[in-house]
């Protein structure tokens, strides 16, 4: 369980042995355990503009356990975390209050561990090597130096819909296929009216009477009136060259450069504090 999602337990009284990110009720009420004050970790960062509590640093795990270990105070132990796809440590402050002794969350780090589908950037890239445009061991050199994109964190600013992840994908998919709009617009166009399968509809019906008579002469003059129905539908032969235009462009130095930025914007670990454990 998240460090938000324990927030509001933080206010209940638990009975035995508590476990809640800020202050637990002793017995009668009349005693609150409160978190040690935490150092906010050097070089990190707001997970989002919603507030200070989480937080992502580049730093892998080892070098941000050392950080805090250092720091411990008498009652705070560390412990190994793991779940929804993360591990990690947890630093806890123990302490006996009244009749029970009361654990409170101080602060929480995690990596992400889970396997997640590999960016966009490598199967575009797969798609350039494919048609032949670049080697294969390209590739291979940037899936070893990118891949570890695919289980960061990044952030997200206050407002936007994604990541800032998913700000610099979307950069790079508009500039590969600037065609796509059009392309769509092209496609939509393609379908036929209800108009059109009407008088198409009556077309058949009539060429079936005219052969059910055997008035061939009649069906082909029938069918020169209706050259229509022969071509492509409209805008069928834009839409072929937008697609054409589209898979003939080498976009190779467009996706790496969303690699490279994005491996920019990625962090490694993530903190989440209690609300009361936070030392500015």
């Amino acid at each position: 369980m998240k460090i938000r999602n324990l927030l509001a337990a933080a206010a209940l009284c638990l009975a035995g042995q508590g476990f809640a990110p800020g202050t637990l009720c002793a017995d009668g009420g009349d005693e609150v355990l409160a978190a040690h004050p935490m150092p906010l970790y050097p070089g990190s960062v707001t997970a989002s503009g919603a507030g200070k509590l989480a937080r992502l640093s580049k730093d892998d795990l080892a070098a941000v356990r050392k950080y805090f270990e250092a720091r411990l105070k008498p009652g705070d132990k560390v412990k190994p975390y793991s779940g929804d796809g993360e591990a990690g440590f947890d630093v806890t402050y123990t302490k006996k209050v009244g009749s029970r002794e009361q654990t409170v969350l101080e602060v929480r780090v995690t990596a992400r561990t889970e396997k997640r589908p590999p960016h966009q950037a490598f199967g575009e890239l797969f798609a350039q090597v494919s048609a032949g445009r670049h080697k294969e061991a390209e590739l291979k050199a940037l899936e070893k130096e990118y891949g570890g994109i695919d289980s960061a964190y990044f952030r997200r600013s206050a407002g936007q819909d994604g990541d800032e992840a998913g700000v610099l994908l979307a950069r790079a998919h508009k500039l590969a296929h600037p065609d796509e709009g059009r392309l769509k617009a092209a496609g939509r166009k393609n379908k036929v009216s209800d108009e059109d399968k009407a008088e198409a509809k009556e077309l058949k019906k009539k060429m079936k009477e005219l052969k059910a008579q055997g008035d061939f002469a009649g069906m082909m003059a029938l069918a020169q009136n209706s050259k229509k129905f022969q071509a492509p539908p409209a805008n069928q032969a834009e839409a072929a060259k937008l697609a054409a235009q589209d898979r003939d462009r080498d976009t190779w130095d467009i996706w790496l450069n969303c690699l490279k930025d994005t491996k920019a914007a990625a962090y490694r670990t993530r903190l989440e504090y209690a609300s009361d454990a936070l030392k500015d």
